[in-house]
């Protein structure tokens, strides 16, 4: 019996998490450490259909049925999930395959710990963080200024700042979660350039014929998606960008040969910075890589 308490101790004291099944799927041990990575309450699981315990954590049920399956050990993987808590961790694991004296199945293994604090936030993310360390700043700086000496209407001016207020929210938000997730791959990731084109493009609008300036805002989403898009994309951002304040000129009455001159010049200004920055950027990273 001491035999046994000692077995139990061993296995609920160890500083990984440890799951354990049987061929047929069935939990036979889920240890202290697991239960406080996952957010699964301290109580006794054994007996329960492995899918049905992890149906939250899909990608450990593939792994554990499919070393099942297969019978074949890895080591030193990597998996994203979400654990009961709601948050997006990333898991360093391995599998292990139990054997009996005669070499036949008696269930498989995964041991594991969260990894998500030594795992770097992705690319993407550190861009974005750049984003509002720098960008947002001068954004306020720019609208602020607009709407203390240009011309705007109170229902201009109360738009702005809810455009405004709502770009810099959700642009904080994008940033924690990709932190958060340790990931890129996030839907409002995905959205972060598109947004920031609109809201910036609304800003425009509002105050960019009463404050001269302000057509400067149309530089910073593709000066910022050429930091880390393709030069397709960086290209497609900018000339997008100079159409569009061309096209917001010409719907707030701009008139003149001068004026327009200087509309088409902030429109080139617009597409040359952005390559030229993508192009920075990309030798950076030769340099970095030592193909130079």
């Amino acid at each position: 019996m001491a035999s046994a308490d000692l077995h139990e101790a061993v296995l609920e004291n160890l500083p990984g998490g440890l799951i354990v099944i049987d061929p047929e799927g069935t939990v036979l041990v889920v240890n202290r450490a697991a239960k406080k990575i996952l957010g699964l309450p301290p109580q006794s699981f054994k007996g329960n259909p492995c899918k049905k315990l992890f149906s939250a954590q899909p990608a450990m049920v593939d792994v554990l049925m499919g070393t099942t399956k297969h019978l074949s050990e890895v080591n030193r993987k990597e998996m994203r999930i979400a654990n009961l808590r709601g948050e997006r961790i990333v898991l360093g694991y391995g599998t292990l395959v139990f054997r009996s004296e005669s070499g036949s199945p008696l269930g498989v293994g995964m041991t594991f710990q969260d990894i998500t604090p030594f795992v770097p936030v992705p690319l993407h993310g550190q861009f974005i963080s750049l984003i509002n360390l720098y960008f947002i700043p001068f954004t306020f700086a720019m609208v602020i200024a607009a709407l203390i000496w240009g011309l705007a209407e109170a229902w201009e001016k109360t738009l702005a700042i809810a455009v405004l207020l709502g770009l810099a929210a959700f642009n904080y938000f994008v940033a924690w979660q990709v932190r958060r997730a340790r990931t890129d791959m996030l839907d409002l990731a995905k959205l972060h350039t598109p947004a920031n084109f609109l809201a910036m493009g609304l800003l425009v609008y509002l105050l960019g014929t009463l404050w001269g300036p302000m057509w400067l805002l149309f530089v910073l989403t593709p000066l910022a998606a050429s930091l880390y898009a393709t030069r397709t994309i960086t290209l497609a951002t900018s000339v997008t960008s100079a159409v569009v304040l061309l096209g917001i000129y010409d719907q707030r009455g701009l008139t003149g040969t001068i004026g327009w001159a200087q509309a088409f010049l902030h429109a080139l200004f617009i597409v040359l910075i952005s390559l030229f920055v993508h192009s920075l950027a990309a030798l950076v990273e030769r340099v970095r890589s030592g193909r130079a």
